[in-house]
């Protein structure tokens, strides 16, 4: 009995853990372009590819705008495995040093 209590809890809570909303959200910047010209922390959703490994989780990101940087962090690629011909769907922010922008991203899509 109390191994069925506990896979069914296990089993509701991961199901729950799994859940998103989806819904409206605020709007998001769609281009290169437009993430090129945004303040700091702006929110992004960018669709195009990944074309190059920078280094250090840094990585170049292209779509019909342009081209701009983008960090993904290890644990954000989901074991996913992705190459330049994979179209992807990132979310994040914008993030804008003295120097350089770059995109910090949140998730990573294969779509």
């Amino acid at each position: 009995m109390k191994k069925l209590i506990f896979t069914t809890t296990l089993v509701l809570l991961s199901g729950s853990a799994l859940a998103a909303f989806t819904g409206p959200t605020t709007s998001a910047i769609n281009t290169v372009k437009e993430a090129q010209n945004a303040a700091d922390d702006s929110f992004v959703l960018l669709t195009g590819n990944i074309v190059q490994a920078l280094g250090d989780e840094t990585y170049l990101f292209k779509d019909d705008t342009g081209e701009i940087q983008v960090e993904i962090d290890n644990e954000d690629w989901m074991g996913q495995d992705v190459s330049p011909q994979d179209k992807v769907a990132i979310r994040g922010e914008v993030d804008s040093e003295w120097t350089t922008m770059q995109i910090d991203v949140d998730t990573i899509q294969k779509i």
